[in-house]
């Protein structure tokens, strides 16, 4: 691990706002925001300043995912409200508002092109259209509530991996579920990515457990199981090029780990209160000439920018 803990390159002040979850545009070099309040926070990355401020509900931001074609970006809140937003610059129109009517902690995830999964009845996943906005499929693992409530969806290319409350987590290709796999020791799944190339995973919970698992002829094994010094991971993130995997944790801390070795690099700590999310830039930033910047989003109203491991 490296002795010397890294510092960020730059820091976005929040004032009364608190930063919820994050996504990068850049296209336009921009970083969206959401808050607990139901603002979303766009800062053009080339100044480094908040330039707009749209409110989209009075309830937290759940998550934001970005559709590229058409140039949309799609927020969620707890009560499972959706919205779709038409970007134009540094502004966002409101197109349409989508009402799931599921409340829970899950965050919808884009799904191929024009599609977002969304948390459903009981262990349900409702998959919606981005054009349209109808409802297109249900997937159902068909478990009689053993599963309990879902907590994460992660969806790469045709698979779709969901995160249980019961600590498994359940597979999908084209609609069809093609393997499960318990982790008993996580106590209660949180937190689950895969990388690009759909061969290994890694997933955690309240515990103070990481587990990795990879992922052969459309099965999984389970790999590796590291031990953290305290409880608890929001968040993990692989990095676009498979290198680097981030775990935002309960005790304030980001652990970065290798994604071949799962040894810890480096612990970021330059927060003084709870970790909210985290996020990778999927390509190269120009302005801070970085190839990846990750950006973190905490409880003390700050989003620090980091070129760590580049």
């Amino acid at each position: 691990m490296s002795k010397t803990a890294p510092l960020p390159i730059f820091t976005l002040q929040c004032e009364k706002y608190i930063a919820q979850c994050m996504l990068f545009n850049l296209d336009f070099h921009i970083l969206y925001a959401g808050t607990q309040t139901g603002e979303i926070l766009i800062y053009d990355l080339e100044s480094n300043r908040l330039k707009n401020v749209k409110k989209a509900n009075t309830l937290c931001i759940l998550s934001l995912e970005l559709f590229k074609s058409p140039n949309r970006l799609v927020s969620q809140n707890k009560t499972g409200e959706v919205q779709f937003w038409q970007i134009d610059g540094f502004e966002l129109v409101l197109c349409y508002t989508l009402s799931t009517n599921e409340i829970g902690f899950c965050k919808l995830a884009s799904y191929k092109t024009n599609m977002i999964l969304c948390k459903g009845d009981k262990s349900t996943v409702s998959c919606f259209s981005t054009i349209t906005y109808n409802k297109i499929t249900v997937i159902d693992p068909q478990q009689n509530d053993d599963l309990g409530d879902i907590m994460v969806i992660k969806s790469i290319d045709s698979y779709v991996f969901c995160g249980y409350e019961a600590n498994t987590i359940v597979v999908w290709k084209e609609d069809c579920i093609i393997n499960m796999l318990n982790f008993p020791e996580l106590e209660c799944l949180i937190a689950l990515d895969v990388d690009s190339n759909v061969t290994k995973g890694i997933c955690a919970g309240s515990s103070n457990m990481i587990n990795s698992f990879h992922i052969e002829n459309d099965q999984l094994h389970f790999k590796k199981s590291i031990k953290i010094t305290n409880p608890g991971v929001n968040t993990l993130q692989v990095r676009p090029d498979n290198k680097i995997v981030a775990a935002a944790c309960w005790d304030h801390m980001v652990r970065l780990f290798s994604w071949k070795s799962m040894k810890l690099l480096v612990i970021l700590d330059s927060h003084s209160t709870g970790v909210l999310n985290i996020v990778y830039s999927e390509s190269r930033e120009t302005f801070w000439k970085a190839k990846y910047i990750l950006a973190i989003a905490n409880k003390d109203n700050r989003i620090t920018l980091w070129d760590v491991y580049n």
